[in-house]
């Protein structure tokens, strides 16, 4: 069965691609039934014709029961053979060659019975059942018993309304058959290219890595809930903490790069509060804004000639450029005032340096990346580090984020899980 992210599907998986794709789905059988009528109608015909034989005791034979059972048997036997067809092809209005008669042509002795059953199979119905009947009538001339019988015709063939070959029914099952494999294949496969994340499961399979939070998109994406410890606001970053310290437990992680697939502020909003969340219990944590230039969205700092990012991988000493953060033991360092100024070089040469120096002097590192659509920043800052990514709910393939995920795992990045964005009310797994 197919496959997403080397996982088999289930079968409720399957039958949500077929409702998805039901359109198709339906083209697939109309095309398919189409296709089997069409080849039954034009592939050649057979049809088969029956004729019966009675071979009866003489009275005055003295063969024993089985004896004539046993002549029987060769009798029908005969119906076969060359010498009786030969002269039964010159006796057809049709000509046909004696060798194919002989395929077409057979004979059954009916156990128990004294009767024998004479079959035709021809393209021509009333070929096939003239065969037949002079096969059956010819038969006699062939007895080897020396008169051990007599011999009646019980049953005329006649010519058969309906072809026997090919199978109708076997045709129609295999059809179907066909037609229902073709339609769960081009269903799934159609689905797979088109079909967005919007399951926690799905999310899974196509990432390799755990969904640690299924949360909704909140009214205002400025606003802070984890600063309110102890509300139900602030516990879904609670919970997304705790899972994520969970899921980095065997292998301890100081930077965490939040980075969304699609752009959007709900990216920031996440990094930000479980920034504050991680403070709120005695980490020291440096929130860090990796969105340098103007095409990355609304900057954290407010002050536009504050030194940041860009300013510190240019060469400013990392603790002129942090900022006391809104709770105690939260620092933040925005993204600087980089312009149209190129800060790729930089990025790649000084900011694994730039990451160390602030792992060494804070708990916890959290970094605010560019979309993954937008460009390979997010892959950049996560080397030696890991990722948190930020899927939107219905917004993105199954294909396209199994790719985001092997993306960042190629540059030596892991993947501590995802955190799946939608309509619904906010909640996180644990």
């Amino acid at each position: 069965m197919d496959h997403l992210g080397g996982r088999p599907m289930e079968l409720h998986q399957i039958g949500g691609a077929l409702w998805r794709q039901r359109l198709l789905v339906l083209l697939v059988l109309a095309v398919t039934a189409g296709a089997v009528a069409v080849g039954v109608a034009l592939a050649p015909k057979t049809y088969r014709a029956t004729a019966v034989l009675a071979a009866a005791a003489d009275p005055g034979t003295l063969a024993s029961a089985d004896d004539l059972d046993a002549l029987r048997g060769t009798l029908a036997e005969l119906a076969g053979s060359r010498g009786l067809l030969t002269e039964v092809a010159g006796q057809l209005d049709v000509e046909r060659d004696v060798s194919d008669l002989r395929s077409a042509v057979s004979a059954e002795w009916v156990g128990g019975t004294i009767l024998i059953q004479v079959v035709a199979e021809d393209s021509d119905p009333v070929v096939a059942a003239d065969l037949a009947n002079r096969v059956a009538i010819t038969l006699p001339y062939y007895d080897p018993s020396a008169g051990s019988f007599l011999f009646t015709q019980t049953n005329e063939a006649q010519p058969p309304r309906t072809y026997s070959s090919p199978d109708l029914l076997l045709a129609i099952g295999v059809g179907a058959a066909l037609a229902l494999v073709l339609a769960v294949a081009a269903a799934v496969a159609r689905d797979r290219r088109t079909s967005t994340v919007d399951t926690g499961a799905v999310a899974e399979e196509a990432t390799g890595a755990p969904l640690l939070a299924h949360v909704g998109v909140p009214r205002d994406a400025t606003t802070l809930p984890a600063l309110y410890p102890g509300t139900a606001a602030a516990d879904v970053f609670r919970q997304l903490r705790i899972a994520l310290e969970a899921q980095a437990a065997g292998d301890p992680v100081s930077r965490v790069v939040v980075a969304g697939v699609r752009p959007g502020e709900i990216n920031v909003w996440l990094g930000a509060n479980l920034a504050i969340s991680l403070a709120n219990v005695g980490r020291t944590v440096l929130l860090v804004d990796g969105r340098m230039g103007p095409r990355h969205g609304r900057p954290i700092a407010a002050e536009p000639d504050t030194p940041g990012l860009f300013d510190v991988l240019a060469g400013t000493d990392l603790r002129h450029a942090v900022s006391p953060g809104p709770v105690e033991l939260l620092s933040v360092l925005p993204a600087g005032d980089a312009g149209s100024e190129p800060y790729e070089s930089m990025l790649e040469t000084t900011f694994a340096d730039t990451m160390a120096e602030a792992e060494a002097a804070y708990d916890v590192v959290i970094v605010l990346a560019p979309p993954l659509e937008v460009c390979d920043d997010a892959r950049v800052m996560a080397a030696r580090g890991a990722l948190l990514m930020v899927v939107p709910e219905g917004e993105v393939s199954a294909p396209a984020l199994r790719a985001h995920a092997d993306r960042v795992r190629s540059v030596g990045a892991g993947l501590l899980g995802t955190v799946l964005v939608g309509r619904r009310a906010e909640r996180v797994l644990t």
